[in-house]
């Protein structure tokens, strides 16, 4: 029937994506539609849909790999390993210590998966663990995740007044119940307003099944100083690209200042 390539905004679901399409093509609106991979809330970007007889084919379209533009933080932690998250305040890294850090992200990585993900254990999403606080009941598999390349764009210094901001604008975004006003409470713990924060914006083009997320609270481990993912776009699947992407017209979200 259709293979759609869609544009998610920052803070939509797939289903409300799969609205939009029913919206911007009646044609399909008694079609069933699926789609062939997530985006976390605090996450835009290309995700492609098939409707019909199309979605037989949706375990090859979840198997291409993936180019991202990701935003890592470093000095802080988050228990969903993004800025969605409860933040605590870690330690300060060097710029030099950032840069060596970073030059390891190509390769195979056997990492956990994020506790907040829809990975399941004992027939739940490890996500209805972490918000029933029983995650020292199971245990958390590890997954292989690949980089195949990455290409280091920024790494500079801002503070913390001007990343809260620019935090608190996403998560006004999202919709649902993802403990919004909670991770905006442990933004404003966390103190002096003009402390610097080191930022690196990194382009990374992944195998399917690679977390982000985990890459960034592996750095963070790493460098024993704690690290999160600030933000992040999808710019491809496989030859479904950004530029081709249904809705990015009407969705001009604006890029992050950072």
């Amino acid at each position: 029937m259709a293979i759609i390539n869609f544009y998610k905004p920052l803070g939509w679901t797939p289903f409300e994506c799969i609205e939009e399409i029913r919206r911007m093509h009646p044609e399909w609106k008694n079609d069933p539609i699926t789609y062939t991979g997530r985006l976390d809330p605090m996450a835009e970007g290309v995700i492609v849909f098939l409707t019909g007889e199309d979605r037989h084919q949706k375990e090859a379209f979840q198997n291409l790999d993936k180019t991202y533009h990701a935003t890592f933080l470093f000095g802080l932690s988050s228990d969903t390993y993004d800025a969605l998250g409860i933040i605590q305040k870690g330690s300060d890294p060097t710029r030099d210590q950032i840069e060596q850090a970073l030059t390891s992200l190509p390769g195979t990585h056997i990492l956990p998966f994020p506790p907040y993900a829809s990975y399941k254990v004992q027939g739940k999403p490890l996500h209805w663990w972490a918000q029933q606080h029983r995650l020292q009941e199971i245990h958390i598999p590890h997954k292989e995740m690949r980089v195949n390349h990455s290409h280091i764009e920024t790494v500079s210094s801002e503070r913390l007044d001007n990343i809260r901001s620019e935090v608190f604008s996403r998560i006004d975004r999202v919709t649902g119940n993802f403990r919004q006003a909670q991770s905006k409470d442990s933004w404003k713990n966390l103190g002096d307003s003009e402390q610097n924060y080191w930022i690196s914006v990194v382009t990374l083009d992944v195998q399917s099944g690679t977390y982000i997320r985990a890459l960034a609270h592996s750095l963070g481990n790493q460098l024993g100083c704690g690290a999160i993912l600030l933000s992040l776009k999808r710019s491809s699947v496989g030859s479904f690209l950004e530029d081709g992407s249904e809705y990015k017209e009407s969705y001009q979200q604006a890029s992050p200042h950072l």
